[in-house]
């Protein structure tokens, strides 16, 4: 059912439910099987080496201890307190970040880019904000730290 003259025509009526869906949003949503991950894999080599942020090497390593700290204060609301996601925040459906070939596959420089600019700059979720303003480039390194021990476990 078309809604409106300014409607894609993608819209219908679900008759069962009354609820209006919008298919060619779905079909964003929902992707085609492997073309997120393509998808992403091009984001993340193109984020990497175009990647405004880098870290001194003096703090590259950081403090995985000092890192829990923020990432359970900045962080959890969303990526949960393990970064497995399903934090109390209001955008609980976000991916987990201790995901076995996840993590451990991100250069410090995307991570540090996706924490200083946020998700859009990186082609990743305008929910994922700019910690530029709250953060110090130490306080980055040590939630990378922290991030990277999601793989041990």
């Amino acid at each position: 059912m078309t809604v409106g003259r300014n409607g894609s025509g993608n819209e219908r009526q679900n008759k069962q439910t009354s609820v209006r869906t919008n298919k060619k949003d779905e079909h964003v949503q929902m992707g085609r099987n492997g073309a997120r991950a393509a998808l992403f894999g091009c984001l993340v080599v193109v984020a990497s080496s175009l990647s405004p942020v880098t870290l001194s090497a003096a703090i590259a390593a950081g403090d995985a201890r000092h890192g829990e700290t923020i990432f359970l204060r900045y962080c959890q609301g969303c990526h949960g307190p393990d970064g497995r996601g399903g934090g109390k925040g209001f955008m609980p459906h976000v991916g987990p970040l201790a995901r076995k070939g996840y993590i451990e596959t991100m250069p410090d420089g995307y991570l540090a880019a996706v924490i200083t600019e946020g998700g859009l700059a990186v082609g990743k979720s305008a929910y994922m904000p700019s910690w530029k303003t709250t953060l110090t480039e130490q306080d980055i390194a040590d939630v990378i730290a922290f991030i990277r021990t999601f793989v041990a476990e």
